[in-house]
């Protein structure tokens, strides 16, 4: 009798409340990702090589706005992905947004399993470019170990030149690494699509500003030709 007392007793909780937790809890999940984000975000920026690291021992404070922690993180994935690391805080600063104004949350487990080889590409694409002369490293490239790593086997395969081998692996590359960052942070084809309309939308009002500033400054332009005959 007692037992069927507890199955006919109500929940502890209805499903508005529950429903209004849940949605709380995927707000503060999404305010920890940007959290998150902003921490990679911060030691990536102030990353400098005299940093205390795995391949740097010294006994100098660290320079990095995360500290020791922060420079020996920020250490290991310049020298390893390069420029690609920077892919880290994006993938998680875009799901922090997500969570935060539940905006195709639910996609997060089937997305964010691919986000690795999103970095791994970043870092690829980095590595076809040139380094700049302030760039702290004179052994790895852009693209860090594992970019010049992945670009060398490739360029090795294919039956072209060099030079024209690593423009097309560029290109690529980078295309590759925009459709994989568009996958990665959770854009479905209604998004994009919205995205392409609110883009055609702007350029179409910029070039019928464009239109009208150029109108107006021709009419100036009569009205000054005029003018000046006038005063002659």
């Amino acid at each position: 009798m007692a037992s069927l007392n507890a199955r006919q007793r109500d929940p502890l909780l209805d499903q508005r409340t529950q429903a209004l937790l849940e949605r709380r809890g995927r707000e503060l999940l999404g305010i920890g990702l940007l959290l998150l984000a902003g921490f990679f975000l911060m030691l990536l920026a102030t990353y400098s090589p005299e940093d205390p690291g795995w391949m740097v021992a010294t006994d100098e404070p660290a320079r990095n706005a995360m500290g020791r922690v922060g420079a020996a993180i920020a250490s290991t994935l310049i020298v390893i992905g390069g420029l690609g690391s920077w892919g880290i805080p994006v993938v998680i600063a875009a799901w922090g947004v997500r969570f935060v104004i539940h905006r195709g949350s639910e996609r997060a487990m089937s997305r964010l399993v691919f986000a690795v080889i999103a970095v791994a590409m970043g870092s690829v694409f980095a590595a076809t470019h040139v380094p700049p002369p302030d760039w702290p490293h004179a052994a790895v490239g852009l693209g860090g170990l594992f970019g010049d790593t992945v670009l060398g086997a490739i360029l090795t395969v294919l039956p072209v030149g060099t030079g024209f081998g690593l423009r097309f692996l560029s290109l690529g590359f980078g295309l590759g690494l925009v459709a994989m960052m568009l996958f990665v942070t959770g854009f479905d084809r209604r998004e994009l699509l919205a995205i392409g309309v609110f883009l055609l939308r702007g350029l179409v009002v910029a070039y019928a500003g464009a239109l009208s500033l150029t109108g107006r400054g021709a009419r100036g332009a009569v009205r000054a030709a005029h003018g000046l005959r006038e005063a002659q």
